[in-house]
């Protein structure tokens, strides 16, 4: 991390614009206080809330206490004291005057501890037909003149390529790219940082990632909840656009670029925009869509068919699974697929990415078939980071037995969380884990295409019932591709295996159609 403000001598001025939304009372304000309580959050820091709607700093206090993780015991004199930071403000976004009440307001509270200098930070969670109203109006009134400003954008970006456009000029014309943080929530993760030293560090890893080595690759973002926060939100931008642009290419990114030729952010980007601009734009060919349908069991009023909720459309075809196959035309990756699976309403909640390596046969084992290796990072529910191996069994005969090599240490020291740490990068201006703009403009440009035919053309997702782990098609595609799925011990999940396609229930496909040790456990 690097330092903030070793003199003291800074005061800080961190703005919430849209302060009445979700995502500040659910994220953003539990993460300032965590930061102030854990004394991690730089002195002199004060907190403003700026949005259309008219708060009270009491009345605001008591909606984020369900989100805030308090303990009554220990936090009562610490939390009173954060709130003594905090200062509500409205206005409206397109009002200049209203700007320059904030910036008052600002300048008051800066001038009371007779700083030397004064930085503001703005955290915009706003909504992106807003955009160009808040950043022209911040960088005009609101940019401190002894201090920096940053602006921290969230997602989405835009809704396509042509959208796009206009948004990346906005916020060049109006900011430098040094003052932008488009925020990235899974980059700032440990293990995606473990595996980073990992995999450049390490000789064994470094030599053998690569397509001379590796068969396939996937990356899950799979939640067992129905669509219900943001539900608007999600029914006109899609699953594609809520995730695969932005959080899991990132992914993809960090997984595939060749070793930066320095520590510098920039050498970083440099080397994230140059594997951005090799993958291959998305064909429909390669996509299967889907979306959860009633399964007919349950007994929780909300587990219904995604057009069954009161606030979804009945003739939506949006879809709520995605799985998508992305190829990379470069010498490291020519030929390894790139599998990006999302969806609701699956079997259960997890983010990871397994890296499986080829298969080497194995003849001299007594009944047993070699699993290949595979490297999986685990984000959630539990950051991990193992190396799946074959070893032999005990005892006499050459069996076979798959065990897992743990490659993340634990830390004993108490860790911030992703936000957390996210926001204190965004204090000491290391952009290392946020977006470039120039990054977004080429993901658009891999998947503008396809989503573009999928909006004109609205075709009609198959179907696979709640709670499963989603379409059948889905699996024939990522096993036609090399991704296999297997069964074992000691990595097994339930082998409830129900899914539909959209006409009729499918029959599991033999083993030998996948070509893997077994098809049931599908991670």
């Amino acid at each position: 991390m690097l330092p903030i403000d070793p003199t003291n001598e800074t005061a800080y001025s961190f703005v919430v614009v849209g302060a009445s939304g979700r995502l500040a009372l659910s994220r953003i304000f539990p993460a300032l206080w965590q930061l102030y309580r854990d004394n991690r959050l730089p002195q002199g820091t004060k907190i403003f809330t700026f949005c259309r709607t008219p708060l009270d700093t009491a009345k605001y206090r008591l909606q984020c206490v369900p989100y805030m993780g308090l303990d009554k015991q220990h936090d009562k004199h610490k939390y009173n004291s954060f709130w003594t930071n905090v200062h509500c403000l409205q206005g409206q976004y397109d009002q200049p005057e209203d700007y320059m009440e904030l910036t008052a307001a600002m300048v008051l509270q800066e001038s009371k501890h007779n700083m030397s200098y004064a930085n503001r930070i703005f955290y915009l969670a706003i909504p992106p037909i807003l955009l160009d109203q808040v950043t022209l109006n911040i960088s005009r009134k609101c940019q401190s003149h002894t201090g920096w400003t940053r602006i921290i954008v969230e997602k989405p970006f835009a809704r396509n390529e042509i959208t796009y456009r206009p948004y990346q000029t906005q916020l060049c014309q109006t900011f430098k790219e040094s003052q932008i943080y488009m925020i990235d929530h899974y980059l700032s993760t440990l293990v995606v940082q473990n595996f980073f030293v990992l995999r450049f560090i390490n000789h064994i890893w470094s030599e053998t990632w690569n397509s001379k080595h590796i068969a396939a690759v996937m990356i899950s973002v799979k939640s067992d909840k129905p669509v219900q926060a943001r539900a608007n939100y999600f029914n006109q931008f899609g699953i594609i656009r809520d995730l695969m642009t932005n959080h899991m290419m990132q992914l993809l990114t960090l997984l595939t670029i060749d070793q930066p030729y320095s520590n510098l952010v920039d050498d970083l980007r440099d080397e994230k925009l140059k594997v951005l601009r090799q993958v291959v734009t998305v064909d429909l060919a390669d996509m299967v869509l889907a979306q959860y349908c009633n399964n007919g069991k349950e007994s929780d009023a909300t587990k219904l068919g995604y057009t069954q909720h009161s606030y979804i459309p009945k003739d939506s075809l949006t879809p709520t699974f995605a799985l998508v196959v992305l190829h990379l035309n470069n010498k490291n990756w020519t030929g390894v697929p790139f599998i990006l699976r999302v969806g609701h309403a699956l079997n259960e909640t997890k983010t990871e990415i397994r890296v499986q390596y080829k298969s080497i046969s194995c003849d001299r084992s007594e009944g047993n078939q070699s699993v290949c290796n595979e490297l999986v990072l685990r984000l959630q529910p539990r950051e991990e980071l193992f190396m799946r191996m074959m070893l032999k069994r005990p005892g006499d005969k050459l069996c076979l037995k798959e065990t897992q090599l743990n490659l993340m240490l634990p830390d004993r020291t108490t860790v911030p969380s992703n936000l957390q740490r996210l926001l204190l990068n965004v204090f000491a201006g290391n952009q290392m884990f946020f977006m470039r703009t120039d990054e977004q403009c080429e993901i658009w440009r891999i998947f503008s295409p396809v989503l573009t035919k999928i909006d004109v053309d609205r075709p009609k997702p198959l179907q696979y019932a709640f709670g499963s782990r989603g379409p059948m098609a889905a699996y024939r595609l990522a096993a036609s591709n090399g991704f296999q799925f297997y069964e074992s011990d000691d990595f097994h999940a339930d082998k409830d295996i129900a899914v539909e396609d959209s006409e009729q229930q499918l029959k599991p496909p033999s083993r030998a159609t996948i070509a893997t040790p077994g098809w049931m456990n599908v991670p």
